[in-house]
């Protein structure tokens, strides 16, 4: 995971403060008095709206010019400044469901092996797993540096999600698949339309 680019990030910008489309679709999918957990939070935008919504938030993020930024003591949304690969030490908070919008697409194929098991070491039964992130089949798929198989850097280093690896990763770390869906008209931002790969996953035990 690329922390210096993210600290420098933030360091010159807040970045989109309005909740993500992915954050109300999910919103609908949870209960109110529920928690979850937001894995690479940024500037925490999904994180607020989740707790106005009325749901317990944890949110983290490597950052720690963002998190400092935004955290407040003792309230909801709990922001922590921490490596997603530490994700399952002293990690002393339950949470019923876990959300990683445009995350996996930051790590490398061990990383995300390493986070998907920690997910699902964390979640209860019935936990939910909401992903979204960018497709092989994106527009942007091959443009800019070649970094390594799926890896390209354009304005910052991103690998392309293969909807059928994932699927079968979170299928082998013990979740169904509830929804998935690969298409355009997801995650629209000025003139971007990427092809997303939303998926939903229930821990099955």
């Amino acid at each position: 995971m690329n922390k210096n680019f993210w600290d420098r990030y933030y360091s010159k910008t807040i970045g989109i403060e309005t909740p993500s489309n992915f954050a109300s679709y999910v919103s609908d999918l949870i209960k109110k008095g529920e928690s979850i957990l937001e894995l690479g939070c940024g500037n925490g935008r999904d994180s607020f709206y989740f707790a106005k919504k009325g749901f317990h938030v944890f949110a983290i993020d490597q950052s720690k010019i963002v998190i400092n930024r935004i955290k407040k003591k003792n309230i909801n949304p709990k922001f922590i400044c921490k490596d997603i690969q530490e994700l399952e030490k002293n990690f002393k908070f339950k949470i019923n469901h876990c959300y990683a919008r445009f995350f996996l697409h930051a790590l490398n194929e061990n990383e995300e092996n390493n986070v998907i098991e920690s997910v699902a070491n964390l979640l209860p039964k019935n936990g939910l797993f909401f992903s979204e992130n960018r497709s092989v089949k994106s527009d942007l798929y091959g443009k800019g540096e070649v970094i390594s198989k799926d890896i390209f850097r354009t304005d910052h280093k991103r690998r392309f999600i293969r909807k059928n690896n994932l699927s079968q990763k979170l299928k082998d770390n013990g979740f169904k698949i509830t929804k998935l869906v690969e298409k355009k008209g997801l995650a629209i931002h000025q003139d971007d339309d990427p092809v997303i790969i939303r998926i939903c996953a229930k821990k099955l035990f």
